[in-house]
């Protein structure tokens, strides 16, 4: 069984053996990208309650590394912890393929570099192999949704690849942290419905998860060889069977998937962007008071995704920056959807009678089309647009909103930039810690 050449052998071979100067040069670009695109909300995300809730958890443990916009060092896997909380907490992190990788990656690439003296080059390398196991393994179990959070199973084992590879593990223990990974997967979506803590701090808890499972292995934890696709493995106990294995490793260390990220302009739930980014092209045309109904169209996955569905009243900011009906009526009456403080606004009176007349719609087959159609009077306004299709982050795209999210932080945000667009040249992450952790 040991020499088995498993799923989680191939992706243990792949952590093992990228670097970071055999990257393409668009994977380099893009690892600075999800670094940076991760911390700006992290700063942003201090004050809030559940990274509140997190802090107040680990108060009192001292260690290497650093806590994002703090001055406290606590131990790894609480730093862990606590920054994915902050990375998520505003829900404007990054989304790929149903997950939130830069609030699952990001925390320990940081801490373990912080902690161990390891380069910058190697930390966006963390983040690499990070994101791509963390796809590759939803890919092998899709069917995982909506049962069970895509943040929670699959990256668990994300976040275990990228403590692997700082961790400096060989293969053979990075696959033993792969699969202690999996064993460690968990979560499901029922928070969002409820608007309650529990959904943030399982993206939280499984970036610390993962990284203790790499670090279990270090001391010499093992997993089975066969801890993904064996009979009583991750895939048939997360998506029922394990149809899926092969296919998600095809074009392993060839394409990557961090390039395949999304990112968010407004802080609300992945799957109500779009929705949002439609409605917006139409606010200018759309009276109110003339309005008879409004229909939003949204492919399977995004119809079935917990707290889609979510009506008034809405009790809590989660159950309003998830729900579908409460964004699209925000957007088309021209609200300003792109800042965090007006979720808070979940009585808004003419928001509310606007998404009284919303209806949702699935999408048969595959498309991943969203429409959002508008009847008033006599006219219907129509809006429609593959899913996701505005999200793609460029350089000059996550460095402006960086920009937007920090200005008014007591952080050196030039300096912060600087250091993440030449972190692949540093010896180490000192100068960027030391600007995360230190206020001006």
């Amino acid at each position: 069984m040991d020499g088995q050449v498993t799923f989680s052998t191939r992706l243990a071979r792949f952590v093992d053996e990228t670097r970071f100067e055999d990257l393409p040069a668009s994977v380099q670009e893009e690892a600075r990208g999800r670094l940076l695109d991760g911390l700006g909300p992290g700063l942003a995300a201090r004050g809030l309650h559940v990274p509140g809730v997190a802090l107040a958890f680990v108060t009192g443990n001292e260690g290497p590394a650093t806590v994002l916009g703090h001055p406290h060092r606590v131990p790894v896997i609480d730093a862990c912890f606590v920054n994915a909380a902050l990375i998520n907490g505003r829900s404007q992190d990054d989304f790929l393929l149903k997950s939130h990788p830069s609030a699952l990656t990001i925390p320990p690439a940081l801490a373990l570099a912080e902690a161990e003296g390891r380069s910058g080059a190697e930390l966006l390398t963390g983040l690499v192999v990070g994101y791509e196991v963390m796809g590759r393994v939803f890919m092998g179990g899709p069917k995982m949704l909506p049962r069970f959070r895509g943040s929670g199973a699959a990256g668990t084992i994300g976040a275990a690849a990228t403590a692997a590879k700082l961790a400096r593990l060989d293969a053979a223990r990075i696959r033993d942290a792969l699969g202690l990974g999996a064993m460690f997967a968990h979560g499901f979506g029922q928070g969002f419905v409820a608007g309650t803590n529990d959904v943030k701090l399982n993206v939280a808890m499984a970036s610390r998860s993962g990284a203790s499972a790499a670090l279990l292995a270090r001391c010499g934890a093992t997993a089975a060889p066969d801890a993904f696709e064996g009979e009583s493995g991750f895939f048939r106990a997360f998506d029922g069977s394990i149809e899926h294995v092969q296919s998600a490793l095809e074009g392993l260390g060839e394409n990557y998937l961090i390039e395949d990220t999304v990112y968010k302009e407004c802080p609300v739930c992945i799957f109500t962007q779009t929705p949002i980014a439609l409605a917006k092209t139409l606010a200018s045309k759309v009276n109110a008071d003339h309005v008879q109904r409004v229909t939003v169209t949204a492919p399977g996955p995004t119809y079935t995704n917990p707290g889609f569905h979510n009506v008034a009243p809405y009790g809590t900011h989660l159950q309003a920056v998830v729900s579908a009906r409460f964004c699209t009526a925000a957007a088309l009456l021209g609200k300003p959807v792109d800042t965090h403080d007006f979720w808070d606004e979940t009585e808004d009176a003419d928001v509310l009678r606007l998404a009284d007349r919303i209806d949702l719609v699935q999408r048969d087959g595959r498309e991943r089309r969203v429409d959002v159609q508008v009847v008033q009077g006599g006219d219907t306004l129509m809006a429609s647009g593959v899913e996701n299709d505005t999200l793609h982050p460029t350089t000059e795209k996550v460095i402006a909103k960086f920009r937007r999210m920090t200005a008014d932080l007591p952080v050196d945000t030039e300096a912060i930039i600087e250091a993440v667009m030449g972190l692949d040249r540093a010896p180490n992450v000192k100068r960027l810690s030391e600007l995360l952790r230190r206020p001006t």
